[in-house]
C-alpha cells in the first residue's frame, strides 16, 4: 500500500484576512485516508495551495473529526522545517501513557481538520 502524500490532501479556505504585516487564512484541511502513513509525517500541499505567495509563518492544525464515530482520532502537530503533518495517538486506553506518533503501516482513514494559517 502507498504512503499518503501533499497530494492526499484538500484544501479549502472559507476566510482570508490581513492584519497588519500578515496574511491570514483559515479553512479546512481534508485527508483522504485510503493510504498508510508515512515515516516523517505526512507531507502537506505547498503554501500556495494554503492561501499565500512567499512564507507561512505558522500553521495551526485543530479540531476533532466528527465523521470518526467510534475509530480513534489523531491529534495533529504540524512540523514547521520539514512542511508536514505529524498525527499523535494513544497506543492503547489502558496505557495512559505519553501519545505516540502513528505507526507507518497505520491507515488513518479519511478524516477533516480546521486550520489557521498566517504569512505572507
Amino acid at each position: 500500500m502507498a504512503a499518503l502524500t501533499a497530494a492526499s490532501w484538500t484544501v479549502t479556505i472559507s476566510r482570508k484576512a490581513r492584519a497588519g504585516k500578515q496574511r491570514i487564512s483559515e479553512g479546512t484541511l481534508a485527508l483522504a485516508g485510503t493510504d498508510t502513513y508515512p515515516d516523517g509525517g505526512i507531507p502537506l500541499p505547498t503554501i500556495d495551495k494554503l492561501g499565500f505567495q512567499r512564507n507561512l509563518d505558522n500553521l495551526e492544525v485543530f479540531g476533532v473529526d466528527p465523521t470518526a464515530g467510534t475509530v480513534a482520532d489523531y491529534m495533529p502537530r504540524y512540523d514547521k522545517t520539514n512542511h508536514k503533518l505529524f498525527l499523535y495517538e494513544e497506543e492503547g486506553v489502558s496505557a495512559g501513557g505519553p501519545l505516540l506518533e502513528c505507526d507507518t503501516a497505520e491507515v488513518p482513514g479519511a478524516r477533516t481538520y480546521n486550520f489557521i494559517a498566517r504569512g505572507w
